[in-house]
């Protein structure tokens, strides 16, 4: 009797089990659907849209997604996408008992991302004077160019103002907003400027992009700029150095970055997931272009971990040759430029 039971038992789990995994299947399906509807409809160029959606729903048929987790199953599509749609903006992260359904208080979202971006100091890790007057800005991500963002900025700027050159840290630098890139580079130029135009597919558009006349603090201009990037310098980040470096006002300085230029459109799939999908291109005004899938070359290449040495023997030499007052003699100067060059 106690067989039978057991065997019984056994049974119902086994039919338990199969019913929930074709329920797990059925939903993944959809999500699959979703995804590659969602991709068809906003990717920015049509032809890989329709080509990457059709790949996307033969694979429910190929059953290439359906032993994983729901974890695994967002990095895995990540990798999917990035590889057969060519392009490092796709993304697909696996964020549980989000609710698509509810209405979404804009006002409230952003006052919940603020908060955020306040415990980090709107991106702003380190700032400091260096050895020749020097300043020195570690920046970590772009967050919403809001009041609170712009003063922090505004203070940035005013703290480096009196420097004889400015050391800009973008390394590991994953980007953010693109209001906040305006408002930084609009500290480079002495007058309105447009840095771009942007073309978006799904809704027909084209907006241009341009520096502000006028800034909060006092702008940083004539003087020499140096950027740091790595190849985790990515989107805003390298929209900073791209544009700084195309108008000929910054040094860029470590490896190649990213290459993920074109701006994205979050969606929420089924309760779980925020998938990025790229819904614009992005054109340069200098160069007609941008860094899509090629990333930024550096000016002055050398690994990135000795990028910020690289940069203050550069700064150092160079004021050195102009005659530039600092709180150094050249002997001084010299030795310290000895000193760094020991560390390469």
């Amino acid at each position: 009797m106690k067989t039978v039971f057991n065997l019984l038992l056994i049974y119902i789990t086994i039919c338990f089990s199969f019913k929930a995994n074709a329920q797990d299947l059925t939903e993944r399906n959809k999500q699959i659907l979703e995804i590659a509807n969602k991709i068809n409809e906003y990717y920015i160029f049509e032809d890989v849209a329709n080509q990457l959606s059709k790949k996307l729903k033969s694979e429910i048929e190929n059953k290439t997604f359906d032993n994983l987790t729901d974890a695994e199953f967002a990095k895995s599509l990540s990798l999917y996408l990035t590889k057969n749609g060519n392009d490092l903006h796709f993304n697909v992260l696996y964020r549980p008992n989000q609710e698509e359904e509810k209405p979404i208080n804009e006002k409230e979202l952003l006052q919940k991302y603020d908060a955020i971006n306040k415990q980090w100091n709107y991106g702003f890790e380190k700032v400091t004077r260096l050895d020749g007057n020097i300043g020195y800005i570690e920046y970590t991500g772009f967050p919403e160019g809001n009041k609170s963002a712009q003063y922090i900025l505004d203070a940035t700027m005013n703290f480096v103002s009196n420097t004889n050159a400015l050391i800009i840290d973008l390394r590991n630098n994953q980007g953010g907003d693109g209001k906040m890139v305006e408002l930084f580079l609009s500290y480079f130029f002495d007058k309105k400027i447009k840095l771009n135009e942007t073309y978006t597919r799904y809704n027909n558009t084209n907006t241009k992009s341009y520096t502000n006349q006028k800034v909060n603090g006092k702008k940083y201009l004539d003087k020499p700029v140096y950027i740091l990037v790595n190849n985790k310098t990515i989107s805003a980040a390298e929209a900073l150095a791209y544009n700084l470096q195309q108008n000929k006002i910054a040094t860029i300085i470590g490896d190649k970055t990213y290459g993920a230029a074109n701006p994205v459109k979050a969606f929420f799939i089924g309760n779980k997931y925020h998938l990025f999908i790229p819904i614009s291109i992005e054109k340069n005004s200098v160069t007609n272009t941008n860094w899509e899938h090629k990333g930024i070359d550096s000016d002055i290449k050398i690994s990135s971990e000795k990028a910020l040495i690289k940069a203050q023997i550069i700064a150092l030499e160079n004021l050195s040759k102009s005659n530039t007052t600092t709180e150094l003699t050249i002997n001084e100067i010299k030795e310290k430029v000895l000193k760094l060059e020991q560390q390469l």
